[in-house]
This record gives structure tokens, C-alpha cells and sequence, in this order.
């Protein structure tokens, strides 16, 4: 037991030891921040929230919009990759942002059970808090 604890402590020392700090690009601090549809009446993404590595989405949904939930992106030509495993559906995705200050985000859902795939596009804007 001692040996297996002890060994398990020198493994966690050897991955922490190898661990290095990955710098976070200046392209994607552009896409930090939360995004709102421009549609009020969108049937698609209605929020997206984007932090270092991190991004966040909910879909249209009643009464309340539904959490897609959490996962990682990756940047490829100045735009966020990312892929999502609903289980009946993998959905990947483009972020860019567009002229104007818009982002674009194109959803490409491929369905699980075969029945075939489709691709939409949501815009959406940055969500600015003004303080009354």
C-alpha cells in the first residue's frame, strides 16, 4: 500500500514537473466576452460566453434557453474551432468574427443515428453592460 501511494505521489511530481505554461494568443483575447443573438426571435444559439480556452452556449429553448454546457476551443487562422458531443448529435462549430464587430458562428450537426447532417448560421453581437 505504501509502495503503490508512494508511487502515485512521485507520478503526480514527474506530470507537474512537465507541466508548462501555454501563452494564450492575442488573436483570440478579440472573441473574450459574452455574445447575444441579434435575432431576439432565433430558433438557434441565443448566447455564447468566450474566456481563455473556454467557451460556454445555449440554444433556443421554452421557457428558458438551454445550457449546451462547457468545452475548450482551439484557434486555427484566427478563428475558434470547437466540437460539442450531445450524444444524439456532434456538432462543430466556426467562431469568427465578422466586419462590423459581429460573430459568426457556423454550426455543422452531423446526427449519431445516421438520419444525416446540416449546417446554420447564427450572428451575434457583444453584449455591452451599461451602468445606469
Amino acid at each position: 500500500m505504501k509502495r503503490v501511494i508512494l508511487l502515485l505521489a512521485l507520478g503526480v511530481l514527474l506530470v507537474g514537473g512537465c507541466t508548462r505554461i501555454v501563452p494564450v494568443p492575442a488573436a483570440d483575447e478579440r472573441y473574450w466576452g459574452t455574445w447575444v443573438s441579434e435575432d431576439p426571435d432565433t430558433l438557434g444559439i441565443t448566447r455564447v460566453e468566450i474566456e481563455p480556452w473556454t467557451v460556454r452556449m445555449w440554444g433556443a429553448c421554452e421557457p428558458d434557453d438551454c445550457p449546451w454546457g462547457e468545452t475548450t476551443y482551439a484557434i486555427h487562422e484566427d478563428e475558434l474551432h470547437v466540437v460539442w458531443n450531445h450524444g444524439y448529435a456532434i456538432r462543430v462549430q466556426v467562431l469568427a468574427i465578422q466586419p462590423g464587430g459581429f460573430l459568426r458562428v457556423e454550426t455543422t450537426t452531423t446526427f449519431t443515428d445516421g438520419t444525416g447532417s446540416r449546417t446554420d448560421v447564427d450572428t451575434l453581437l457583444r453584449q455591452i453592460d451599461v451602468l445606469l
